[in-house]
């Protein structure tokens, strides 16, 4: 049976299996040369998809699924496998798991209360925390790339790309960061982020997209007040932007996938310049 359920796996495009190793050249043609872990000297030559190529991979240590697709072989849903990231992600989310479960039912996160830490990776791969972010007004949303609701997630990230756009003009907003969550990390990995990204002509500078540890992110959406439902295939949710001050301070909530671009980049300007004549 294990040989018919390898090719039948193979056939349809399902994950065949987990390899792990380090990147070793990514070429333009999407052909990307792995050297597995524990197996000295072996290489592999795999695919990647256009967003991972551009996801800082090089030289770092991956967990993908090996998928084969007719006579190749793709690296799907690739992910960091460096130990020391790993271990900071397990450490913030055994402590917001904690947090969460002290809170009881009141874990949503309201104006004025800190927000919560994380650690998670962006589309270019890298590693963002709380404390990477602290020091500039922050606008936080979160969405999953394959959502086809168009009131829902792409008007969210039309949105956003809206304020950020707005934002470019202003010399003043230059440190203000955006930051989108995908509540669809199984999915949503940095390459395939970066590919969403790229899709709405994002400013990569400025606005990260993050994903990361499953248990992590869903505390997270409790903290922000986020809820979801997967059904038929789909994942069902509400939606908000939230508006966060240089300090890490929630200041703002505005509810619903859609809002105004230019009010939301005058609350972050204000914050912005009141950070500024206290520093």
């Amino acid at each position: 049976m294990r040989p018919l359920l390898f090719l039948l796996l193979a056939v349809v495009g399902l994950p065949a299996a987990t390899e792990q190793g380090k990147v070793l050249s990514v070429g333009s043609d999407g052909s990307a040369k792995i050297s597995l872990a524990g197996k000295d000297g072996a290489v592999l030559l795999r695919r990647f998809s256009e967003g991972d190529r551009k996801v800082g991979w090089l030289g770092r240590l991956i967990r993908y699924d090996a998928v084969t697709e007719g006579a190749e072989t793709f690296a799907r849903g690739v992910v960091s496998a460096d130990p020391e990231e790993l271990r900071r992600v397990a450490e913030v989310t055994d402590v917001l798991r904690r947090e969460t479960v002290d809170k009881g039912r009141m874990v949503t996160r309201m104006p004025n209360e800190l927000m919560p830490n994380m650690a998670l990776w962006d589309q270019d791969g890298r590693l963002v925390t709380k404390k990477d972010l602290l020091g500039h007004a922050i606008a936080l949303n979160f969405i999953f790339t394959s959502c086809r609701v168009a009131r829902m997630c792409p008007a969210s990230t039309a949105c956003m790309k809206s304020l950020g756009d707005r934002l470019a003009k202003d010399p003043a907003a230059a440190g203000i960061r955006l930051v989108t969550i995908t509540f669809d990390p199984e999915t949503d990995s940095p390459g395939q982020l970066r590919a969403y990204a790229d899709g709405y002509g994002i400013d990569h500078a400025r606005h990260r997209f993050l994903t990361g540890d499953a248990g992590q992110i869903k505390d997270l959406l409790r903290h922000y007040g986020i809820q979801t439902l997967r059904d038929d295939g789909t994942i069902v949710h509400n939606a908000a932007l939230i508006v966060i001050t240089p300090e890490g301070r929630i200041a703002f909530r505005n509810e619903g996938p859609s809002f105004d671009a230019e009010e939301i980049a005058r609350r972050l300007l204000s914050l912005e310049g009141g950070a500024g004549a206290r520093r």
